[in-house]
């Protein structure tokens, strides 16, 4: 898998394989430990997919937390595979 500086993926919007549009990065959650990615940190799009990200935890700020598993790849955008988020919304969401 490629590396990319935290600083670098800042600001890249977040949208899944289907096209929704679910926001913006603001930062990035990682296990101090392994040194792995757990969370993005987005600020939600103002009415976009809100129906998936109403139903997702929140960090303190009100930021909306997608787990780093369902990443499908990190190009211009960072994108997000919609089954794989929906899944975790069904078993493991707020």
């Amino acid at each position: 898998m490629a590396r990319y500086s935290v600083s670098r993926l800042g600001g890249r919007g977040v949208i899944t394989d289907r096209g929704l549009v679910l926001g913006e990065l603001v930062d990035l959650v990682v296990d101090e430990l392994s040194g792995k990615a757990i969370s993005l940190v987005v600020e939600e799009a103002k009415g976009a997919a809100g129906s998936l990200t109403k139903k997702l935890k929140r960090d303190r700020e009100g930021y909306v937390l997608i787990p780093y598993s369902t990443v499908k790849y990190i190009r211009e955008m960072i994108v997000v595979d919609e089954r794989l988020l929906k899944l975790y919304i069904a078993t493991k969401g707020e």
